[in-house]
């Protein structure tokens, strides 16, 4: 497989080429080649290799509306893949699917998906979404719900006479529905247990800067118990701030994010967090397996292809596993072709943590 990586204006573009691919996918990736977004075009890459499938990457780096402005160019340009992969980070969704108007590509959204609300207005504006062929979505509240569970069980065991746990909820965003849909797993939690007071839930726009000043700033004011950190960046950049206060993380203060970063299963192992949820990266290999199932139809005629797939914790208990299995992020180990439709005969998908374990282990 070929890598080439270009840099045109202020975005990057890295082209996995494979010779005579099955077909082409181009991928408008939110982020940059670094951190989370970083392993989402990793894990892709790894299974285009598998498949025979021509990756394109086009990094927006998180900058407001450079998915659109990605999109807009790649358009133009023609020669158009068979495929785009888009993620309605920030609701971006319906402005992504109005420039796709009237081009033949078929679009798989990864992660963030189109809205009720979006897909009806597009409707209304009679813009073609006929051409959303598939998405692959984690299911975020129940996650979200589970790390401010493992907070309160473990404040519970180490803390067991407290009779108010007060608890700092650090969101990615206001708007993206991922982000709103942890911290409505996070509120859910929390209505269940009446000694749990809720101080803050502030969105830090995905930033460990920002997660550590706030932190730093409600510490300065009140007591925090615990603090949920929307992903692992946000929990470490808090524990930063407790710890410049004098609080010693696993002892007077939990944290808990979601991830399944390298710095985040550390942080597990070394008490730091409670918890990292997560393995939603590997949501870039799906997709490419799920395009590969509808392109030479082996998604059993399915015409729309809707995935809501469970992410998994990392605790303290099955930290071990997860870092000797999976700690080296070498995703070329894995052969994604195992999980084509194709190979197992199965009507549904298993993108379970077992299912990556046993392929990262073998």
């Amino acid at each position: 497989m070929i890598v080439r990586l270009v840099c045109i204006f202020c975005f990057w573009a890295v082209s996995f080429a494979a010779q005579a691919a099955d077909f082409r996918v181009t991928f408008i990736n939110p982020g940059d080649h670094r951190g989370f977004w970083g392993e989402v075009t990793r894990t892709m890459a790894a299974a285009a290799s598998d498949l025979n499938v021509d990756l394109e990457v086009l990094h927006a780096g998180r900058q407001p509306y450079e998915m659109e402005a990605l999109l807009a160019r790649r358009l133009a340009e023609g020669d158009l893949p068979d495929y785009f992969i888009l993620v309605n980070e920030n609701q971006s969704a319906a402005r992504l699917m109005q420039l796709m108007d009237g081009h033949g590509s078929k679009v798989l959204f990864l992660l963030n998906n189109l809205t009720s609300k979006q897909k009806t207005e597009l409707e209304r504006r009679n813009i073609d979404v006929e051409k959303v062929i598939a998405s692959i979505v984690p299911d975020n509240e129940t996650a979200g719900f589970d790390m401010a569970e493992s907070l309160i069980e473990t404040s519970r065991l180490l803390q067991p006479d407290k009779d108010e746990l007060r608890l700092l909820a650090l969101t990615g965003d206001s708007t993206t529905p991922a982000a709103l849909q942890r911290e409505l797993g996070m509120m859910r939690a929390v209505a269940a247990h009446p000694h749990v007071t809720l101080l803050h839930s502030i969105p830090v726009n995905w930033s460990e800067d920002e997660a550590y000043r706030h932190t730093k700033a409600v510490l300065s004011r009140t007591t925090v118990d615990v603090v949920w950190g929307a992903n692992d960046d946000l929990a470490i950049g808090a524990r930063r701030a407790a710890e410049e206060a004098g609080l010693i993380a696993g002892k007077d203060i939990f944290f808990a994010g979601l991830n399944w970063s390298r710095r985040g299963m550390e942080a597990v192992k070394t008490s730091g967090m409670t918890m990292s949820h997560g393995g939603h990266f590997f949501a870039g290999a799906w997709s490419v397996v799920m395009l590969r199932d509808h392109y030479f139809r082996d998604a059993q005629g399915e015409i729309f292809v809707d995935v809501l797939f469970k992410m998994s914790p990392i605790t303290p208990d099955n930290v071990e596993m997860y870092m000797q299995r999976l700690g080296d992020g070498d995703w070329n180990k894995i052969d994604f072709r195992q999980f084509c439709k194709s190979r197992t005969g199965n009507s549904n998908y298993d993108f379970s943590a077992e299912a990556i374990l046993e392929a990262a282990g073998s």
